[in-house]
């Protein structure tokens, strides 16, 4: 996207100071609309990177711009997954700070950015399922040994069960770790 005149355009956009909004311009025009979503610009207290983003298309844009930045923008605020794994542990004497320590093993985080259908996702927690089994040897320290996983996310209405192999055994209404550890 080229930007013709940057000092009006900044105008237009309710900016006094104008440093702050040339800087995004240029980086906008350097590194385009994707790129420009990444960038974590401190905030300048006139618009957010966002709102600034959309505005910019808008004045200078065109309805191919703007179609792109909103399915990247869906692409991006894609909140992750997450795979528990299912142990059956039981607490005996085990410290509640070890506990607490080594709860990262049980919850994985699965990033879905790059999914285009829910499809796809399945796919991939099914491929991770396996992988993830086999290279812990179907044990987790401290946890036990691994009985099966849980996937929830929001492509999803409920919880997804899969064996250690990665396939799906059963669909849940409501899931409570908790409830596991009795």
């Amino acid at each position: 996207m080229k930007i013709k005149d940057r000092i009006s355009l900044c105008k237009k956009l309710g900016y006094t100071n104008l440093t702050a909004c040339l800087e995004k311009i240029e980086y906008l025009e350097q590194n385009g609309i994707e790129e420009f979503l990444k960038k974590d610009f401190p905030y300048d207290f006139v618009l957010g990177n966002e709102v600034f983003l959309k505005k910019v298309i808008e004045i200078c844009g065109d309805e191919k711009d703007l179609k792109f930045f909103e399915k990247l923008r869906e692409k991006m605020s894609k909140k992750p997954g997450s795979l528990f794994v299912n142990t059956k542990f039981k607490k005996i004497s085990q410290p509640i700070f070890s506990l607490a320590a080594m709860q990262g093993l049980l919850n994985i985080s699965i990033d879905r950015k790059n999914f285009e259908d829910k499809s796809q996702e399945l796919e991939y927690v099914k491929f991770y399922v396996n992988r993830h089994y086999l290279e812990n040897n179907g044990k987790l320290k401290l946890w036990g040994k691994i009985q099966g996983y849980i996937y929830k996310s929001d492509s999803f209405d409920k919880y997804i069960v899969f064996d250690v192999d990665g396939n799906i055994i059963d669909e849940l209404e409501n899931f409570n770790p908790k409830k596991i550890f009795k």
